[in-house]
């Protein structure tokens, strides 16, 4: 069963993934609930180089996109990193869930296919990325991709902020307006080369800078309306 919220006390028990006609089985109190990611099965795309803040003009003849993996997916919480990931950055990204079938759509039609937005932290090992052929590691090792506990329907990506917190620091603050490539041109563009499905998710890409975390650290990230993900590392 799935758990969408009906309140900030009480939970509706759906009878199968929300974007599936889920049908509302009863409604418990949060207390009784234990949460799950919002996604466990399917595809996790993301986009580098998305903010000129953090890369300039090198990601904007188009989105540069690869792939996380749906091990990476956590909530908010403690978070261990894999033996050797000595240099694992934080970045702060909107986080586009897809509900519906789409292939080779265009920018118009491209909103169709969105379910909703998480709020997710694209976590990076440096020295991974800089070492390995593909970032299969260094951007999709366990739990490198947390997100928010509840996905945010009917609602428009415009000028939201996006705020990445390091110890109760802000580290990165800006707005989903500055990004380069926005979420209809991200979903046509992937669904042109590969079919989206219910499920899949797209990490939208992180502006500013970004730091490498230690133990004790505490990172999170919010955008205003859809949601907040914060851990702890172990």
């Amino acid at each position: 069963m799935r758990v969408s919220q009906k309140t900030p006390h009480h939970y509706e028990l759906l009878s199968s993934r929300p974007f599936d006609s889920s049908a509302t089985l009863k409604v418990i109190a949060a207390s009784e609930a234990t949460l799950l990611a919002p996604i466990t099965h399917g595809s996790v795309y993301a986009v580098g180089l998305n903010f000129r803040s953090h890369a300039g003009n090198s990601g904007a003849a188009k989105p540069e996109i690869f792939f996380k993996s749906i091990d990476a997916i956590r909530l908010s919480g403690s978070l261990s990193f894999p033996d050797e990931a000595n240099n694992v950055h934080f970045e702060g990204e909107l986080v586009i869930v897809i509900g519906r079938t789409c292939r080779d759509t265009n920018k118009q039609t491209a909103l169709d296919c969105v379910f909703g937005y998480l709020a997710g932290n694209d976590l990076t090992e440096r020295t991974w990325q800089g070492q390995d052929l593909q970032w299969w590691r260094a951007k999709g090792a366990t739990g490198f991709g947390p997100v928010s506990n509840f996905i945010t329907t009917d609602v428009k990506i415009n000028n939201q902020e996006i705020i990445t917190r390091l110890n109760g620091e802000v580290m990165q603050q800006e707005t989903l307006a500055n990004m380069i490539h926005n979420v209809p041109m991200i979903v046509s563009y992937i669904s042109k080369y590969l079919t989206l499905r219910p499920g899949d998710m797209i990490f939208a890409g992180t502006p500013g800078r970004t730091k490498a975390l230690k133990s004790g650290d505490s990172v999170s990230v919010s955008i205003e309306g859809i949601g907040e993900v914060s851990n702890t590392i172990e």
